[in-house]
């Protein structure tokens, strides 16, 4: 009784975990909502809130604390009893941190789980935002055909502009994926306006980043520098350290299409020491194969293979399959 009186409490509150300006102020409202609760349930006896734990769970996520996040994570699934959405959200949050480990067969059973339990209890914007993480899976595995479908089906079951701009902006990274530069940029431009309308300024980062990537992927290093520019501009303004480095990345790897080696291979060992510390294989992987490149450039060949042969031995050990074909490919030409 006490779970669920907290819960409608947090509820009338407007404390939704969509809403940034709300995740901001989760303390006082968490707060807030105790203090409430122990006014109408004067005789309930003290207990974890799992709104407690999901709160600590995203601060240290923010910060980088992987572990502690999963800790907090994890806590608030098992205290989550009877709250579908609760149980849904902590399951998807869960299954992002371990994508961005690599581990694929975990990630995609936790975002399974999120987007089923979603739709048991007719939880459809949750669920749509399910469907995005597992089609996320599916994107780093390069199983663009598994992918789609999931993200098409979030128009079917919501019209919030961030969950769509997100589904949109996926759609477009595949396109861009393939070599489809107009699709691409159709879709990259939608969801930037989509995001701009729900005030989602991380979503505007990473459309930025993906538009300038996709940009960089046809060889257009000024174009795709001058975007990528933007999103690391958009990322310091979301505060998100992930996708700082991202775009970090992609901007070393533009430099160095223009002919800025030296400043490109600072910013791609920038971007490479974040990600180690934070255990993110696939985008250490990238790091490395882009040093690499960096080093074939200047025609340093055999440091280019020791980055690649780096690379590749990681990419095999996480399933990466793309950038195992793009390593074997340079360490073939090499």
């Amino acid at each position: 009784m006490v779970a669920r009186a907290n819960t409608n409490v947090l509820r009338e509150l407007g404390y939704t975990r969509a809403s940034g300006a709300a995740r901001d102020s989760s303390a006082l409202r968490i707060r807030c909502a105790q203090r409430i609760v122990i006014q109408l349930l004067p005789d309930a006896q003290p207990r974890v809130d799992p709104y407690d734990e999901l709160d600590a769970a995203v601060i240290h996520e923010r910060q980088g604390e992987v572990d502690d996040a999963l800790v907090h994570y994890r806590a608030a699934e098992a205290l989550a009893g009877a709250d579908p959405w609760l149980a849904s959200e902590v399951l998807r949050r869960q299954a992002y941190l371990h994508h961005a480990r690599s581990e694929w067969e975990l990630s995609l059973d936790l975002a399974q789980r999120a987007a089923t339990t979603a739709e048991g209890a007719a939880l459809k914007d949750q669920q749509a935002e399910a469907l995005i993480a597992v089609a996320w899976v599916h994107v780093a595995r390069g199983a663009y055909e598994d992918a789609i479908p999931e993200l098409e089906k979030v128009a079917s079951l919501t019209e919030d502009h961030r969950i769509t701009g997100l589904a949109i902006h996926n759609l477009g990274a595949i396109a861009a994926e393939r070599g489809d530069w107009e699709l691409s940029r159709k879709h990259f431009m939608e969801s930037v306006q989509r995001f701009q309308a729900a005030g989602y300024q991380r979503g505007v980062a990473f459309a930025h980043n993906n538009y300038g990537r996709a940009a960089l992927d046809h060889g257009n290093y000024v174009l795709a520098a001058d975007l990528l520019q933007q999103a690391v501009s958009s990322a310091k303004k979301a505060e998100d350290p992930n996708l700082l480095a991202l775009a970090t990345m992609n901007v070393a790897e533009a430099l160095g299409g223009t002919g800025e080696l030296a400043r490109a291979e600072s910013m791609a060992r920038a971007a490479l020491a974040h990600f180690t510390s934070t255990g993110n294989g696939w985008r250490r992987v990238e790091c490395e194969r882009l040093l690499g490149d960096l080093e074939k450039l200047s025609d340093r060949e055999s440091a280019a293979r020791e980055w690649w042969s780096s690379a590749l031995e990681t990419a095999r050990s996480i399933g990466a399959q793309l950038e195992v074909v793009k390593l074997e490919e340079r360490l073939g030409k090499a």
